[in-house]
């Protein structure tokens, strides 16, 4: 198994996580009924999102952030949410990749999780 190496790479591993996302009822939730997400125009920012992360490219504009603090109002995500999308995510990582970038990606997922998690799930 390899490790990521490319956009390319990105792409499979972003185009089938959000495969599995889709056909996941807790999170498609809020990708499709709440955020009522354009699926053509958001992959394309998680390839550039992942790219900048992986391989310090600066075509990502954006801010997750507030994107899921916006929508943490409209409809609350919660901790188990945020556990599915990273054991979906780290899962999908591990069935196609390994190598030091396979385990980057997986820590940054992680780590972004968690922030976004932390001014959303548990903001008073």
């Amino acid at each position: 198994m390899k490790d990521i190496e490319n956009r390319e790479d990105i792409i499979v591993l972003v185009n089938t996580f959000y495969d599995k996302v889709q056909n996941t009822k807790e999170l498609s939730y809020f990708f499709n009924d709440i955020a009522q997400l354009d699926w053509e125009a958001h992959l394309p920012k998680m390839y550039d999102f992942w790219e900048t992360i992986l391989f310090h490219k600066s075509g990502y504009k954006g801010n997750p952030m507030v994107k899921h603090v916006n929508l943490h109002k409209i409809a609350p995500l919660k901790s188990e949410n945020f556990d599915t999308w990273l054991l979906i995510f780290k899962g999908n990582v591990d069935e196609l990749f390994k190598g030091e970038l396979a385990t980057k990606i997986k820590i940054r997922a992680t780590s972004i999780a968690t922030a976004i998690q932390l001014n959303t799930v548990y903001q008073k």
